[in-house]
């Protein structure tokens, strides 16, 4: 960009040093046979003039198309031209007046804006210094404070302008001004986005360091974005374009306070999930298929320093003793870590985005995940209490339909929820929420989900959702189910239904009690009543597959019959409940 443009202001009691020194600058220029256009843009105070004088309208209507070498013939007589009074939205947004400056810049040797830091609106305000060398601060004496300059500083900090962008000069010596502006004019070294950012986020470092308290949490986040915007304005060179700057404050914000390159992908409503497969590959899941993202870390530390903030304010922790971690984000969202040595190419990190619209089961009807009876069965299904376990395979769905039941529980009953890490959404009255701990630094303080569903148990449930079935948690569910909590409802991974049932029997035989498997499955035959099984194809569409009624136990074979079905791309009922 051609910056041949110089901002002049003044504070309101020394603008009379404005027309005198436009006289000796005019005349010393003119001299050289330059060409000189001078804009006053103050409503409040005029310049006089014996050169021809156009408003901006007259000048956009005047040379609107017309090409540089055009314009130059038009007006090479005249040495001093002035451009008129305020800007009006009606009659010049930003892009005709940015077209406008990139005129005059190539026309015109000098330009000279006089304009109004402290009222002009900010869209204006922003064209103006992305194309000005320098704002020339016109002052009587040198003072090292001073009230103007603050009101330019703090308008510079706010629209993210660097302060060197300002340079106050005393008035009284035109001569010595004029040397400096032809030392600006050709002065300026290009500095990239990458340097900038770089460089800004070494000096924020340490301002934000004393806004951090003991847990590593943000004393106040609005503190924190002065101060990096205090640190833009001090450092941020003016070579950038105010857009390049504008993104350069954005991914220092993200990376100092937020989580970095995953901001962008966490506010992408298409996106479900994210993998980040060590620093230089991210992947992401959209509408079922993976796709690689353009975003990437750009070292290992600064993927570590992301999940550090991310695992921090749960109340976990993750390191090389420690390599493995579950944890969530502030929205919901369900994170897992694994770092090296478990892993061998560097941190590999993966978040289950948080659904900020809950489905409810008239939702998943026309998304084709079930047909109309399949959800009028299970809407009565759970209105009678009966226990329901979801199975499926990663990614199937099983929460989203988890919680699409359980929001047809009736407003009345006390829910327990239990989870690893919390995501189930019942938008209830009275829903208790529990979540299980991971042992600290010491090896001391777990609590794990079956010691949650033993404790729940005592907590007068109507009703207990356990998120997961993984372990011999598993066994205390099944005696919940059957000791007068009815209409519970759990998850568990499986490739089918029948898959499931023999998770179940081989989950409870993990509960460190010496049960014969005749007395697990009967537990399982009696306590389940419906099994309902989900899963993902791969078009990426998540359908239910299959639900099957429990009907009983004989010779040591749970007893199972189809009643809907998902069959050469068709839903069926396939039979009849039995009571």
């Amino acid at each position: 960009m051609n910056k041949t443009i110089f901002v002049l202001t003044a504070a309101p009691e020394e603008r009379d040093l404005i027309e005198p020194f436009l006289k000796v600058i005019e005349t010393t220029l003119t001299r050289q046979k330059e060409t000189v256009l001078i804009w006053n843009a103050y409503s409040d105070f005029s310049i006089t003039t014996d050169d021809i004088s156009f408003d901006l309208l007259e000048w956009s209507t005047c040379f609107k198309g017309l090409s540089p070498g055009l314009i130059r013939n038009a007006i090479l007589p005249v040495h001093r031209l002035s451009v008129r009074g305020e800007l009006s939205s009606a009659i010049l947004d930003p892009e005709s007046l940015q077209t406008i400056l990139e005129q005059v810049t190539s026309v015109f040797d000098w330009v000279f804006i006089l304009w109004p830091m402290e009222r002009r609106k900010d869209n204006e305000t922003i064209v103006i210094l992305d194309h000005a060398k320098k704002i020339i601060d016109l002052r009587k004496q040198s003072t090292a404070e001073n009230p103007w300059s603050t009101i330019c500083q703090q308008r510079l900090t706010a629209l993210h302008f660097p302060w060197s962008l300002y340079e106050p000069l005393l008035a009284t010596h035109p001569a010595g001004i004029l040397d400096r502006l032809h030392q600006l004019r050709y002065s300026g070294a290009n500095s990239s986005g990458e340097q900038v950012e770089q460089q800004l986020k070494r000096s924020a470092a340490p301002a934000l360091d004393a806004l951090v308290n003991r847990e590593g949490k943000l004393l106040s986040t609005s503190q924190a974005t002065a101060t990096i915007e205090h640190v833009l304005a001090e450092h941020i060179p003016e070579s950038l374009s105010h857009q390049e700057r504008e993104v350069a404050f954005h991914h220092v914000l993200q990376d100092l306070l937020g989580l970095g390159p995953l901001e962008p992908l966490l506010r992408d409503p298409d996106i479900s999930e994210i993998m980040v497969n060590g620093p230089r590959t991210i992947y992401v899941e959209k509408r079922g298929k993976l796709y690689i993202s353009a975003s990437s870390f750009e070292t290992v530390e600064q993927l570590r320093h992301i999940i550090d903030r991310i695992v921090a304010p749960t109340g976990r922790r993750v390191d090389e003793s420690m390599p493995l971690c579950d944890a969530r984000l502030s929205d919901g969202s369900r994170v897992n870590v694994i770092l090296p040595p478990l892993s061998l190419d560097g941190p590999i990190l993966t978040i289950r985005k948080f659904i900020t619209q809950r489905l409810q089961l008239e939702d998943l009807i026309p998304l084709g995940t079930m047909d109309r009876p399949m959800a009028d069965f299970l809407q009565q299904i759970v209105h009678d209490r009966r226990n329901i376990v979801v199975s499926g395979g990663t990614g199937s769905g099983k929460t989203t339909l988890l919680n699409a039941l359980s929001s047809l529980i009736p407003d009345g009953e006390r829910i327990v929820t239990i989870e690893d890490a919390a995501e189930l959404q019942l938008q209830k009255p009275h829903v208790v929420r529990l979540e299980s701990r991971p042992a600290n630094a010491e090896g001391q303080g777990a609590i794990s989900i079956r010691r949650l569903v033993t404790n729940a148990l005592r907590m007068r449930p109507d009703r207990i959702v356990v998120g997961e079935c993984r372990g011999g948690e598993t066994l205390d569910m099944l005696q919940a189910m059957n000791t007068g909590h009815d209409g519970s409802l759990t998850t568990v991974h499986a490739n089918s239904g029948r898959d499931a049932l023999s998770r179940l029997e081989t989950l409870a035989l993990m509960a460190d009690i010496a049960l014969p498997i005749s007395v697990v499955r009967d537990y399982v035959a009696r306590a389940v009543d419906v099994l309902i099984h989900q899963s993902r194809f791969a078009d990426g569409t998540r359908r239910v597959t299959s639900i099957l009624q429990i009907t009983g136990l004989e010779q040591d074979r749970i007893l199972t019959q189809e009643l809907f079905r998902y069959h050469q791309g068709q839903f069926e009922k396939t039979g009849v409940w039995s009571t």
